[in-house]
């Protein structure tokens, strides 16, 4: 069954990896940007973290339920 899961997983996994290491980099250069790009990219990114959390554990524990 896992088998079945582990590309969906694979994939908002890295996509949430990807996410963090985008947040981590916006607020190493925070002073290269403007406040307003700030609040929006790490919004913007912790919404897509905050879903990609959501998907993860809707595949792991309700989806493909046979």
């Amino acid at each position: 069954m896992m088998q079945d899961r582990a590309l969906p997983l694979l994939l908002l996994a890295t996509f949430l990896i990807l996410n963090v290491v985008f947040v981590i980099e916006i607020w190493k250069r925070r002073a290269h940007f403007s406040k307003t790009f700030l609040v929006f990219a790490s919004s913007f990114a912790c919404l897509l973290m905050t879903s990609s959390l959501i998907l993860i554990l809707f595949t792991m524990f309700i989806g493909y339920n046979d």
